[in-house]
């Protein structure tokens, strides 16, 4: 037993400082209560006689009314816990931590691997990966907090799940080039493909395939049918084009507001990207610790040696392009003209703008190692170690720890399990009453706060959406879920 502890403590310490990074989430995630769409995307209505034929009708009125997003609405529908017909309580919370470690476990594992991929002759590559890895995963949870992507089972399956295919994806397309294995090509099919079909997936997928593949010639060694070779960029591009010309887009559409033009949602964008990637980097101290250690750690891995780093400049322009294609297809679609994104969208822009200037940091860091060319690698790893803990005494002493989510949730846990148990309760009256319009009333509320997603039900209003209904422009569908007449909740605001 001491000898498998001995042999796997590198693994342990990692498994233990992800335990201690992700407590907060997991706390908040906890408690988590069925919100919005939830409701529309159970299985159950009576009016279809079963889940199967209710299945089968669910996804043509979503591709035809809602989009073409087809990946997300299945999985939502086959897996949303809510199709268990039971008050759920904490263990809706529960399944939402496992399906966030899951998501998390994948996107690290794409990091993880593409840094091997950049440091691939460095005789210590899979250590220095796990720690250059572990310092983006800090930058990612530390940053902010995304409640529309972890506390909601439809915002976690359209954003975090797709998210994940998306890096199992790179990291299968990295695999493949690296050893031929057709089950990485085949991995990087089916991965991408289901990523690619997410609006704001399809062009970053597509961009690192071609990064990989064209400019790097990875495919090259092992695929020459050009076919072949491009075929899991064209499964992507179908996937991606599915995606933009289903009916439902149009459908949809029409409800935001009145259209816009391309040219006018370009410069909308580049003014989305440079407002909220300079908030990345202004308002969160941790951003700049991290690129800081990862810059002198790229030093530390190239100083003395003679392998040439990647190409800073073509890296650059595909980050901008990722960071720009993850976000038109929104603006555009949402016929946005100002700066504004949802917290899901939010969510899948800061995890790939703050994955893609860690990266970008550790690849400066390597490019001043190779131009000073002198043997400074024990004294890089030292220099990065103290700039790592001198800055998290900084925090400490400038306060700025305060605006860190482990120290924010901290704070705020007796509200999040406060706001937990009114929405609970709330649920719960709702399901044990026998009256066909249920009118549950509480003469308190408790204080918004951006680590807790309550359900969505506003104060007074009247939800009677027909209980055939999959969806409705106009409210949720707790009524259709439980299926009540209508369902009022009265509270104050």
């Amino acid at each position: 037993m001491a000898d498998k502890i001995l042999k796997n403590k590198t693994k342990i310490i990692f498994a233990l400082l992800y335990l201690i990074l992700f407590l907060p989430n997991i706390y908040s995630i906890y408690y988590s209560v069925p919100a919005s769409d939830d409701f529309a995307m159970a299985l159950g209505r009576d009016a279809y006689g079963n889940s199967f034929f209710e299945f089968f009708a669910a996804v043509p009125f979503f591709f035809l009314q809602r989009g073409g997003t087809m990946v997300a609405f299945v999985f939502e529908l086959l897996l949303n816990p809510l199709n268990l017909h039971i008050h759920l309580g904490h263990a809706y919370g529960l399944y939402m931590i496992i399906t966030f470690l899951l998501c998390m476990a994948a996107i690290l594992y794409g990091v993880k691997t593409i840094v091997k991929y950049m440091i691939r002759n460095h005789t210590e590559s899979d250590l220095v990966a796990s720690v250059i890895t572990f310092l983006t995963a800090v930058m990612l949870i530390e940053n902010y907090y995304y409640v529309e992507a972890y506390n909601w089972y439809v915002g976690m399956i359209a954003y975090p799940m797709n998210m994940a295919f998306m890096f199992l994806a790179a990291a299968y397309i990295i695999r493949f080039g690296q050893t031929g294995n057709k089950k990485f090509y085949i991995g990087a099919i089916i991965t991408g493909t289901l990523a690619a079909n997410t609006t704001a997936l399809d062009i970053p997928l597509g961009i690192f395939f071609l990064y990989i593949v064209l400019i790097n010639k990875e495919f090259d060694k092992h695929i020459s049918n050009l076919f072949k070779k491009y075929l899991p960029l064209l499964c992507y591009i179908i996937a991606g084009l599915i995606a933009v010309a289903a009916p439902g887009n149009f459908a949809r559409q029409s409800q935001y507001t009145e259209e816009v033009s391309v040219s006018n949602s370009v410069i909308q964008t580049i003014a989305d990207v440079k407002f909220f990637g300079m908030a990345v980097l202004k308002e969160r101290s941790v951003t700049l610790i991290i690129i800081a250690v990862l810059i002198i750690i790229g030093f530390a891995l190239s100083t003395g040696k003679k392998s040439k780093p990647g190409n800073i400049i073509l890296y650059g322009i595909a980050s901008a392009c990722i960071w720009m294609g993850c976000l038109l297809p929104y603006v555009y679609g949402r016929g946005m003209t100002r700066t504004y994104l949802d917290v899901r969208m939010q969510y899948v822009f800061d995890f790939l703008f703050e994955i893609t200037i860690c990266l970008g940091a550790l690849m400066i860091g390597q490019w001043i190692g190779y131009i000073v060319n002198a043997n400074l690698e024990k004294f890089g790893y030292i220099v990065a170690a103290a700039v790592a803990v001198l800055g998290a005494l900084a925090l400490v002493v400038t306060g700025r720890y305060a605006t860190t989510v482990a120290y924010e949730v901290y704070a705020k846990r007796a509200e999040i399990a406060a706001s937990y148990d009114l929405w609970n309760g709330i649920l719960l009256e709702i399901e044990q009453s026998t009256d066909e319009d249920v009118v549950v009333d509480r003469d308190y509320n408790v204080s918004w706060n951006k680590y807790f997603l309550y359900s969505g039900m506003e104060p007074g209003e009247v939800y009677a959406v027909d209980l055939d209904a999959f969806y409705d422009s106009q409210q949720i569908l707790p009524n259709v879920y439980y299926a009540k007449k209508s369902i009022t909740i009265n509270y104050p605001r």
